[in-house]
């Protein structure tokens, strides 16, 4: 007898069979390469899309980790903090941001918006952060205090354009709970976008100065922010030597941490799709074996022939199983190929799609990812290990199945098998 393989490559090459039936095994290997194509791209693009975001909500909202206070701040006091944490060989850079809540005006329209008071140098002494500060007009310029730096979302609402003058009002509350209101001018130097609108919605950025003046200790909250040296250095026990190095009240608190929430979000959302693309799989390797179970149908005339001639059930068993294989790692090849391709060019697929719907729709503005809830670009990177396991327990999912059927052909008593045909 030749050998499993040999065999098996010519079950799968085949001709068309009586009564006119197909290729079991090309549809096996079809079903296998299209339950696999949008495994892969999820697998990608979700994992893509959580990094992204991820890495906005670490360069530029909460930084690297935030060093807080549980009672009122003076600048002095920040400063000292500051000094304290720059001095740690773990930490590249320290600053102080102070945020609140104003109400801006603008031509009539009224937005809120979230504060942040930071250095006025923050952009260039941090390029992690501007790499994901994108100017759609002005640039990072806060070297005045009456300068405002708006998110695209706000400045949309507000109708603002740059050089425009928008008014903030701010309040102080007083030691009986009354509030004084405050409003103070700034024109618009930039209009900015994070990549991520549901992050940046309310951003507006004023100088560090500006918001010691404005933004009062009881409708605002003041942390040192910053940047460590080395994500990859930082373990929990440098984060415990950090604390303890801090004055009391003082809580320093990691990029983990702070965004416990959101990590937790992301990544139950990422599982969920990937536990839905692995049942397309499990249904793509039951088809494959009820495939199979046709093929032995189709071939028991050869198994017959084959037993006859002193072939054992262990052989006629490595010959099904190593057609099934033969399938999957078609199947495979073709699927993770297609997803890869997919996925390395999911950003012009999907600007593509929108221009052809745009054309079939014109005038409805068609956007398939809307930048309130996902990132505007996806920035992909092929992740090799995780695909060559997802192909890896493909194969192993199809040879256990293809082990069914392959005992079944094995099982054929070639006797019964002749006397039919």
């Amino acid at each position: 007898m030749k050998g499993p393989f040999f065999i098996a490559g010519r079950l799968f090459r085949g001709k068309k069979q009586e009564h006119g039936a197909g290729h079991p095994l090309m549809g096996a290997a079809l079903g296998i390469a299209l339950s696999l194509i949008p495994l892969v791209t999820v697998d990608h693009v979700a994992d893509a899309m959580i990094e992204g975001i991820v890495a906005r909500y670490r360069e530029t909202s909460t930084m690297h980790f935030q060093a807080q206070s549980w009672s009122s701040l003076s600048q002095e006091q920040t400063q000292d903090v500051e000094q304290t944490l720059v001095n740690r060989p773990e930490i590249r850079d320290a600053w102080t941001e102070r945020t609140g809540f104003g109400l801006a005006r603008s031509e009539g329209s009224r937005e809120g918006l979230s504060l942040r008071a930071v250095p006025a140098n923050l952009a260039s002494r941090d390029p992690s952060f501007s790499q994901y500060i994108e100017f759609d007009a002005g640039s990072w310029n806060l070297d005045s205090q009456k300068s405002i730096l708006l998110g695209r979302e706000a400045a949309r609402r507000l109708g603002a354009n740059l050089g425009d003058e928008i008014r903030v009002l701010t309040a102080r509350r007083l030691a009986d709970d009354r509030y004084i209101p405050r409003v103070s001018r700034f024109t618009v130097s930039g209009i900015f976008s994070s990549g991520y609108q549901d992050l940046d919605r309310t951003w507006a950025f004023i100088s560090l100065e500006a918001g010691w003046k404005i933004l009062s200790s009881e409708s605002s909250f003041t942390v040192v922010s910053g940047k460590y040296s080395d994500l990859n250095q930082i373990t929990p026990s440098v984060v415990d030597a950090i604390n303890e190095e801090l004055p009391p009240r003082w809580i320093f608190s990691d990029w983990r941490e702070l965004n416990s929430s959101t990590l937790a979000n992301l990544s139950s959302t990422r599982n969920i799709l990937l536990v839905i693309m692995g049942l397309i799989i499990i249904v793509a390797v039951a088809n494959a074996t009820t495939s199979l179970m046709m093929l032995t149908i189709e071939r028991r005339r050869e198994v017959g022939m084959l037993k006859c001639m002193g072939t054992s059930p262990a052989q006629i068993t490595s010959v099904f199983v190593a057609a099934g294989g033969l399938a999957a790692l078609v199947g495979i090849a073709i699927g993770i190929s297609g997803g890869l391709f997919v996925s390395f060019y999911v950003n012009e697929i999907i600007a593509g799609i929108e221009v052809v719907l745009g054309w079939l729709t014109p005038g409805q503005g068609v956007r398939l990812l809307d930048e309130g809830y996902y990132l505007q670009t996806i920035p992909i990177h092929i992740r090799w290990k995780p695909t060559a396991l997802i192909g890896t327990l493909t194969l192993a999912l199809s040879l256990a199945a293809s082990a069914l059927p392959a005992s079944r052909a094995a099982g054929l008593k070639p006797l019964d098998v002749l006397r039919r045909h």
